[in-house]
């Protein structure tokens, strides 16, 4: 065989070897072990015959809580961000119909009919 063609097997098996184990050092630097949302670490063990609460239940407790309020500014976070954006797109698709149908009036105008709007972007501009 030829001295290239053994280069180019080297060449393949490295970078295959180099991407299975960066595949696989990522998979296992980078895993996050969270805990489902409907799922909850089990709680400490309550001491038996008694009804007052542990100090630890009452940490697990503030904990729970804690991460809890953090998932619900975070998610009211993710929803104003998107109402947001969404405003910013309902508001430029509505200056956009705008231009449209005043393009279409001016080339009308010189003669030069646009190819027709669909109806539903019609309804959409005349709506406004």
């Amino acid at each position: 065989m030829e001295p290239t063609s053994w280069l180019g097997l080297v060449a393949v098996m490295v970078s295959t070897l180099g991407s299975a184990y960066g595949a696989w050092l990522g998979r296992t630097r980078t895993t996050v072990h969270e805990v489902p949302a409907d799922e909850l670490p089990p709680a400490p063990p309550q001491p038996d015959g008694t009804w007052t609460v542990s100090p630890e239940m009452y940490l697990w407790f503030q904990e729970q809580m804690t991460q809890l309020h953090r998932r619900m500014r975070a998610l009211e976070e993710a929803e104003r961000e998107s109402r947001g954006r969404a405003e910013r797109t309902e508001r430029l698709l509505g200056l956009a119909l705008v231009h449209i149908g005043h393009q279409d009036e001016r080339l009308r105008e010189a003669g030069i009919p646009l190819v027709p709007m669909d109806p539903e972007l019609i309804a959409a501009r005349d709506s406004r």
